[in-house]
This record gives structure tokens, sequence and C-alpha cells, in this order.
């Protein structure tokens, strides 16, 4: 038994290896290769020369022209034999004929479906390179045709689609990370910023490792300065362009581009200095407040030592030192200067910061711990006398096997539960006033005390 088994295992894997391919040629049109199997063309192993004479009908008419016939019957073969070798070809050629006829987003849904449906087509690496063409061409500026007849507008939109399409179907190829900075140059093209970063931040960290990633870095580092409006406004994509181009000299010193970067450096440390001096002469015109003038005006100094803006600020911080008042404002004239901060409020402004966060972690942090329900406290009974402690307002429910007075109903009165007692009555829900030294019951109970004490010839308040 043994025997028989190795003897088929010898004959069966080198009958494995043999896969069936789908060939063309001028001569011989589509014909299968591949030894014993060439005609299991399916899972089912239908017969295959229909399909054949299909499929060299089809490309006869794609090369002759005939473009609607063509997909037809390339359409007739993926409809009748989907589980063969010739489906995914069948799709490959329509793709190729679609792209032909500007008709890109058809071609790429055909493609689309050679990915989703045949990962194992043979020639899935033209695939790859077929979606790569569709974006590179829209990219360049072709415009669609409907139907392949009546032109139509640009859309870049159809370029997006390719692009992303090799990225998720083929994200280790070496058309993935072109394509991602392609889909930037896209987006960057038709004022998507947002999508041109996300694009270039895939890039720089998917692909650490591409021949592109160094023009990812400066491509990124662009991309956000083109966003910068200017000295006056919001800095944050100033800093983030200012990170890139420090990336992109530390990581790529020997880049031809280098040159570019360190002018976009420049540009960008200049503005953010700008910010700063101005930052710094606002406080220290418009609200007399030299100390937070000095803090930014250092800062302008710091993020660009060599710049206009730094040279500016080390003049005014000589004239703060010096001591010299801001000039007056016309605020100024009718109402005055601002008055000076203090030391004093400084510290007390930072003491107050402080206590407000600590503040504010404290009250989270008990919101976190604390469980829903009320405090408890104390409820005072002038009738008895007596006090009970209150744990909330949740009604209590009764023992079955403890008899207490408490719990039971209030005459008179059809609760909703029976088991509510009159110590939850709305009256009784609060605390009340304990009693104390001012109080007549208190007083009373003085008097009371006092007259036993003497009935025993006790000193007072002895019990």
């Amino acid at each position: 038994m043994p025997m028989r088994i190795l003897t088929f295992l010898l004959l069966f894997i080198p009958l494995c290896g043999l896969r069936a391919e789908l060939v063309w040629s001028p001569e011989e049109g589509w014909h299968v290769v591949g030894g014993v199997t060439e005609k299991l063309v399916g899972p089912t192993g239908e017969d295959y020369s229909n399909a054949i004479d299909m499929m060299n009908a089809a490309r006869k008419d794609q090369e002759e022209g005939n473009q609607w016939s063509a997909l037809d019957q390339y359409d007739d073969v993926v409809d009748e034999y989907p589980n063969s070798i010739f489906a995914p070809e069948a799709l490959y050629q329509r793709a190729i004929i679609y792209t032909d006829r500007n008709q890109f987003d058809a071609a790429t849904k055909e493609l689309q479906k050679i990915v989703r449906k045949y990962p194992n087509y043979e020639d899935f690496n033209l695939v790859v390179q077929a979606l790569y063409d569709i974006g590179e061409k829209v990219q360049e500026g072709a415009i669609p045709y409907y139907w392949g007849i009546f032109p139509g507008f640009y859309n870049a939109d159809s370029s997006t689609k390719a692009y992303e399409e090799v990225v998720q179907s083929a994200p280790y190829s070496d058309y993935a990370p072109m394509a991602l900075m392609n889909l930037a140059m896209v987006a960057n093209d038709n004022e998507k910023p947002e999508e041109a970063i996300d694009a270039l931040d895939r890039l720089i960290n998917n692909y650490p490792d591409s021949f592109i990633t160094s023009d990812a870095y400066l491509s990124l580092a662009q991309t956000y300065g083109a966003l910068v409006q200017g000295p006056q406004y919001d800095q944050g994509a100033t800093r983030q362009s200012i990170s890139y181009y420090q990336d992109f000299l530390i990581l790529y010193p020997d880049s031809p581009s280098i040159a570019d970067a360190e002018a976009g450096l420049y540009y960008m440390q200049e503005t953010l200095s700008g910010n700063r001096y101005d930052l710094g002469t606002f406080y220290w015109e418009y609200r007399n407040n030299p100390r937070a003038a000095l803090i930014f005006l250092n800062e302008a100094i710091t993020v660009a030592p060599d710049s206009p803006s730094a040279r500016k600020a080390r003049e005014l911080i000589n004239k703060i030192k010096s001591g010299e008042k801001p000039p007056m404002t016309p605020y100024d004239w009718v109402f005055g200067r601002y008055k000076e901060p203090s030391d004093r409020q400084y510290d007390d402004q930072s003491e107050i910061d402080m206590l407000t966060d600590e503040a504010f972690q404290i009250e989270q942090t008990d919101q976190f711990l604390t469980t829903p329900g009320a405090e408890a406290a104390e409820i005072y009974d002038p009738a008895t006398g007596t006090t009970e402690d209150y744990m909330g307002v949740a009604p209590v429910l009764a023992d079955p096997f403890l008899d207490d007075p408490i719990m039971d109903p209030v005459p008179g009165m059809d609760p909703a539960d029976p088991y509510i007692g009159p110590e939850f009555e709305v009256d009784n829900l609060f605390p009340v006033q304990l009693p104390g030294p001012n109080t007549p019951d208190q007083e009373a109970v003085d008097k009371e005390q006092q007259q036993e004490a003497e009935n025993e010839n006790l000193p007072s308040g002895v019990q």
C-alpha cells in the first residue's frame, strides 16, 4: 500500500507543475500550452475548442479595427467560460480596447475585475502596468470619449482611480510608489493639497527605501509651503514645511535638489521669524507688555538668526532693555496706556493657570471614579428625635426575613412601591437642620437633663 501511494505521488506531482498557459502568436492565434493539462481550461474541464475559436475571432476583429464586435465577443467568452483561463485574458483585451478608445473609466473597471476575480492571472503584472498607463495618460491631459466617439471634458478623477488601484492591487510592486507620487502631482495640479499630502505621507512611510522617496520629502515640504499665507497668519503649515525641509537635508545630503531645499527652508524660516517679530512688536506697542514681547522677539532670532526679521528683533530688544517706551497709539492718547503687568501679576497668572489645570484634572478624575447615585447624608426626624442615615433617592427594597416598621407604608397613602416608608417622602429626601444650642428642641433637652441632675445631686451635664 505505501508503495502505491509513493508511485501515485511521483506521477501526480510533475503533472501538477504543468500549468496551462494561454499564448497568442500571429501564426497560430490563441492557443493553450501546458502539456497534459492543456485540455483542462477550467475547474470542470469543459472543452476549450469553442473558446479558442471565440478568442481568435475577437482578436481578428480587434486587429482589423472592428472594436465593437471584438468587445462583444470577448464579453461572450467571459460569460460562457468564467472559470477558464480565457476569462481574464478576455477582460484584459477589453481593457486594452477601452483604453485605445479613451474610455478610461471602463478600462479601469475591466482591469479591476481581473484583480478581484483572477488574482492568479498569468500576466498580472501587465494588468498593473495597464492601470498605471491609464493614470499617466489622463495625467498628461488625455480627455475621455463617451462611447469612444464623443469627446468629453478632462477628468482628473480617472487618473486618481487608476493610480489608487495600482497601490491597492500591487502594493509591493515598483509601480506603487510611482503611483503615489503621481497621485500627489495630480492633486497639486488640481489644487487639492490635502490629497497630495496624504499620498506623499503614504509614500514616505510605506516605501522609505524607494528611489523617489527623497522627492517625496521635498514635494511634501513644498506642498505645505504652498499653504503658507504669510507671517500674519497661522504658522502650522510653516512649521510642517520647515520640518520636512530639514528631514530632506539630513537624509539626502548628496541630492541634486539640495539647493532648492535650502532656498525653501530659508524662506519658511524667514516667514516664521517674521511672525514671531510681529507678535513681539504687537505686545510691546499695543499691550505695553515688554516681557511677552521679549519672548517672541527671542524666538524670531532663534528660528532664523540671519534673517531680516531677526535683525529687526535684535534692534527692538535693545530698545526694550534700554527702557524706551513704545510710541503712543490713538487708543493710548484717548484712554491712556495699558498698565504694564507687574512681576506679581505674572506669578499670579502662572499660579492660576497651574491651579486651573490641576482642578480640571481632579474634576475629570472625580467624574471617572464617581458611581451613579446620591451622596450619603443624615436626616433628622423631629417627631422621634432620631437621626437616620440617608443613602440616596433610590427606593430601598424590604428584606422578607426582617420585620422593620420603618418600611411600613404611610397610612392613608397609596405609594407606588409598598416598601417605601415615610423617610422617603419628598420633604425628607434632603438633610434638615440638626439640633443645636440655639434650637427650641435642644433647649428643652438641656433643661430636662439639668433637672435630672439636680434631683440626683449630680453636676450639671452629667448623665
